[in-house]
């Protein structure tokens, strides 16, 4: 894989965590500053799945990652069916 790709990717997680950084920024004013009881509902929806997208779009570039970088040194597997060991006689 091309370094450049991990330049992407860089920007994309930094990008990413910058605009969540803003959308908790201003869902906590809002939530200081109106006369409701604090965080709604939705807020808290919010929060909690773009923040656990992130984390499975992370999770998911870092197990491509891995998954390549095996595939490219020619070590199977650990579940492979084809290096199980024989049973001693």
């Amino acid at each position: 894989m091309k370094p450049t790709k991990d330049w992407v990717v860089l920007v994309i997680a930094v990008a990413l965590g910058t605009a969540l950084n803003l959308v908790t920024a201003g869902v906590l004013y809002d939530a200081i500053f109106s006369e409701g009881p604090g965080l709604s509902d939705n807020a808290v929806q919010l929060l909690t799945g773009w923040g656990g997208g992130m984390v499975g779009i992370i999770g998911a570039y870092v197990g491509y990652r891995v998954g390549t970088q095996q595939h490219a040194s020619g070590s199977p597997p650990e579940d492979d069916p084809a290096i199980r060991e024989e049973p001693p006689p």
